[in-house]
This record gives C-alpha cells, sequence and structure tokens, in this order.
C-alpha cells in the first residue's frame, strides 16, 4: 500500500518550494507515495478540504500555510490524530523589512511557531535552520533540496570568445547585488570585448549596466530549469547579504549553475560553504566588492580553470545531490513519522 500524504500548502505548484520539497520528490517516488491535495487553487485563493484526512496515513503542512485564516482547519487536522509534519526551507521569523513576506510576518509568523511546536517531525533544507526550529521542536529533520532529474537536463561548459557573466535570482535578490553594482560596473567596461554581463530575474540598477542582457524571470521552476542551461554562461554569481535570514537558505543556486555547466562564485556564508570545495567546485568570496571583481576577472583570464570548476562541481552534482540518487531521504522521513516515530 503506498504511504497516503494529506498535503496542505499556499505554494503555487509550479515555483520552487512547492516542486522541489514536495511534489517532485512525490513523482519520483511513484507508486510508493499518493498525494491527496488538502488546498486545491480557486480563483484567487484556495478551497481547503479536511475531508481527506480520514484517508491519511500523514498530513505534510508547507511554509506559511499557517495564518489566521487557517487557525481553525489547522485545529481540526491536529485533531484528526495524524502525524503531522511541517516542512519549510527558510527561517521566516529572521525576514528583513525589505522582504516583501516582511510585512505580512508579523500576523502569520505565530501560527507557524504554534505549528512547528505540534508537529510529529519538521523537516527543513539546511543545518543551520534545523538548528533554528530545534528551539521550538526538538524533532527536526533535515531533508536537503535535490534537483529533480526530469527538469534539469545537464549542459556542457560554453565554448564563446566572449564569457558571459550572469546572476540568476528573485527581485528579493536587488540588496544582496546592490553593494557590489559599482565595482562591478566599472568591470563592465574594462572587460568589454572579453565579457558581457546577463541579469536572470533580479535586475540591476539600469544606469549600472546599461548594455547587460535582462532576461525576466520565471516563476514556473519547469520553465527556469528549462532556459538556464541553455543561456551559455560560462560564470553565475551568487551574492549574499550577511544576514540571519540568508544563513538558513539552501545551496540551491550553486546545484543550478552547476548542472548547467556554469561556473560558479558564491557569498562565503553558510549556504554555499558547506557545500562548496574553494577552488575545486566554485569560488567562495567575501562580502568586499573589490573581491568580487578580482574573483570574476581570474575566471575569464583563466578558461581551463573556469572549465575545471565547472566540471568538478557538474561531477559533485550528479552524483550527490541529484533527486534519482536522494528522494529515499523524503520517503525515510515521511515513513517515519507515519509510523509514529520521532527520532
Amino acid at each position: 500500500m503506498p504511504l497516503t500524504i494529506a498535503f496542505y500548502s499556499f505554494e503555487d505548484p509550479a515555483y520552487a518550494c512547492a516542486r522541489l520539497r514536495v511534489l517532485e520528490p512525490v513523482r519520483a517516488l511513484g507508486r510508493s507515495v499518493r498525494l491527496l491535495q488538502g488546498a486545491i487553487p480557486r480563483g484567487p485563493g484556495h478551497a481547503v478540504a479536511t475531508d481527506i484526512l480520514a484517508q491519511a496515513d500523514l498530513v505534510l503542512i508547507q511554509r506559511y500555510f499557517p495564518c489566521p485564516q487557517t487557525a481553525q482547519v489547522l485545529e481540526t487536522i491536529f485533531a484528526a490524530g495524524k502525524p503531522v509534519v511541517y516542512d519549510t526551507d527558510d527561517d521566516f521569523a529572521a525576514i528583513g523589512p525589505d522582504h516583501p513576506f516582511h510585512a505580512r510576518m508579523a500576523d502569520i509568523l505565530p501560527h507557524i511557531r504554534r505549528t512547528v511546536r505540534r508537529a510529529h517531525l519538521v523537516t527543513v533544507s539546511t543545518p543551520v535552520l534545523a538548528a533554528v526550529l530545534a528551539e521550538e521542536n526538538p524533532t527536526v529533520r533535515v531533508l536537503p533540496n535535490l534537483l529533480p532529474d526530469a527538469l534539469w537536463h545537464p549542459a556542457p561548459p560554453p565554448s564563446r570568445p566572449i564569457v558571459a557573466i550572469g546572476m540568476a535570482a528573485t527581485a528579493t535578490h536587488h540588496g544582496d547585488l546592490a553593494p557590489l553594482e559599482n565595482v562591478l560596473s566599472r568591470l563592465a567596461g574594462s572587460l568589454a570585448g572579453k565579457a558581457r554581463f546577463a541579469f536572470y530575474g533580479c535586475p540591476p540598477t539600469p544606469e549600472a549596466f546599461p548594455r547587460a542582457s535582462i532576461i525576466p524571470f520565471a516563476p514556473d521552476y519547469p520553465a527556469y530549469a528549462a532556459r538556464l542551461p541553455r543561456l551559455g554562461w560560462g560564470i553565475g554569481l551568487a551574492p549574499l547579504a550577511d544576514t540571519a535570514f540568508n544563513r538558513a537558505k539552501s545551496p540551491i543556486k550553486w546545484l543550478e549553475y552547476a548542472v548547467s555547466g556554469i561556473c560558479g562564485i558564491f557569498a562565503d556564508l553558510p549556504p554555499y560553504r558547506d557545500v562548496v570545495v574553494p577552488e575545486e567546485t566554485g569560488l567562495l568570496v567575501g562580502p568586499e566588492p573589490a573581491a568580487w571583481a578580482e574573483a570574476i576577472s581570474r575566471l575569464v583570464a583563466d578558461t581551463a580553470l573556469r572549465r575545471r570548476i565547472a566540471a568538478r562541481a557538474f561531477e559533485t552534482v550528479a552524483a550527490k545531490h541529484m533527486l534519482s540518487t536522494g528522494v529515499g531521504r523524503y520517503l525515510d522521513a515521511w515513513n517515519t513519522a507515519a509510523q509514529g516515530d520521532r527520532s
């Protein structure tokens, strides 16, 4: 018999969080798992169903489903007596005032914390986030984000006379890019004819990169996964401001750049420090803008190094970070919770 999960989430099913954390793992597990949708998109909102609880072995609640509007639904869920797993890949308590979710969090956060405390198991994407939520519930398990093989198709490193330097991110990362803009803008001028800049989803200040390629972001994760490897980037940038919220993030950009044949330069912070082997699977750079310019210049000039790092990163991700090789961790966690084991 398949493990039957009642799934409650307000995440768009096409977006990365729902795809990476639930929908693609369930898809990869095939007949081992049956997913029942408890929150069905309808118009601008969702229709929430609780009649599925009787069929479920396990209830899986994701991210910000706990909120004032679902308080009564959550009481019904917990009263059903089924094991409950709460899953998240963000530290919502650490969201800064410049984040678009900040204004909403004051009302939502108490409901998230209450759900975390009551959950049978909490699953998160990183050890840093696990340590944060362990203060509310000691039964926390790290289920790392893995790239779905069905969506990501490897691309060889590009071989072009002009090196494309890109940054793929949502617009919420503009604050991470802003401190680097002046230095990188000057670098773009000095590298004219050797390199060009491109921004996929996180447009810079227009006057800083007047000749850069600006690509609208694809919130549909399968569309994003199909396009990034085809952009022909030689170098990928992943700057991050040093904040508690960013420290709890997952190294998803390293995975995506690696499988796309892109040599990455990453902020020297826990999301990337935990997975990137410096000089082998990427470069780690501190917050100084000049250090980012130096790292970029080095990779533009050294084609062999750039390709060697890209190849090694690809090999590492292909061997250890694809869904086909790690999806069993998801099934093990869900089965363990469904059986009532809190280990």
